[in-house]
């Protein structure tokens, strides 16, 4: 091992094993159960994967949010994150290339008129939006009209939303896709206004550990991923990233 190589894994994991954040309100990217510690998904994977490269154990910390873990990036909880990629967060974040690209949009009321993002942005329409996740930071840059109205989580917006409480609820695709799929009289915006680029960050007091994620990342989309992250992208719906 040069010497470079072990600064880089030695400021990426201090502990000596990973300690990957995972947001369990991002269904299309993780699942699974704090309590029992089994996680599963395409972040979970990655972890993994990265785990083996850098010859150690994984330990999942499990965050309601990605405002929660963006709490956390100073207080040494974890070493690695799985989150999205925004302007705002990049004085905190440094971010790898996107692995996956996932979809943000919008659910409706059935009867609602709106069929389109253009159509949801008008006067006195409300959007219930998790505050600090990446579509909340991309609507509060691009609505014109509409007014946000911040939930702590994706289930408490929907949550909201189902009670009669706003007129439209963002998200993305596959927790909105869950949602209307239980409750009835909803329906999910067919065209996204957002499409995510999901990577993993550190923060940027750890330049080298970030160079070291930024070039695993790198490799595995020129590479292909593994059969694993593969697997739970296709049995979700998520797109992989490409070269």
């Amino acid at each position: 091992m040069t010497d470079e190589i072990a600064r880089s894994r030695a400021e990426l994991i201090p502990k000596g094993y990973l300690r990957a954040a995972v947001n369990l309100a991002n269904i299309a990217l993780v699942g699974g159960d704090p309590a029992t510690g089994k996680f599963e998904g395409v972040s979970v994977e990655l972890a993994r994967d990265l785990s083996m490269r850098l010859g150690c154990r994984v330990e999942f910390i499990a965050y309601p949010s990605a405002a929660k873990i963006l709490e956390k990036v100073d207080q040494d909880e974890w070493d690695i994150a799985f989150l999205a990629a925004d302007p705002a967060r990049e004085d905190r974040l440094l971010f790898s290339p996107a692995y996956a690209l996932i979809e943000g949009t919008l659910v409706v009321r059935e009867a609602a008129p709106y069929r389109t993002f253009q159509d949801v942005d008008a006067e006195g329409v409300e959007i219930c939006v998790t505050r600090n996740a990446a579509y909340d930071l991309y609507l509060a840059r691009h609505l014109a009209h509409a007014k946000i109205v911040h939930s702590s989580t994706p289930g408490e917006g929907l949550e909201l939303l189902a009670e009669g409480k706003h007129h439209a609820a963002a998200g993305v695709r596959q927790a909105l896709e869950r949602f209307a799929a239980e409750r009835n009289g909803f329906r999910i915006l067919a065209e996204p206004f957002l499409i995510i680029r999901q990577t993993i960050a550190v923060s940027c007091s750890r330049h080298v550990a970030g160079r070291l994620v930024r070039e695993f990342v790198e490799e595995a989309r020129q590479q292909g991923f593994s059969e694993n992250v593969v697997r739970h992208a296709q049995n979700i719906g998520v797109a992989l990233a490409k070269q």
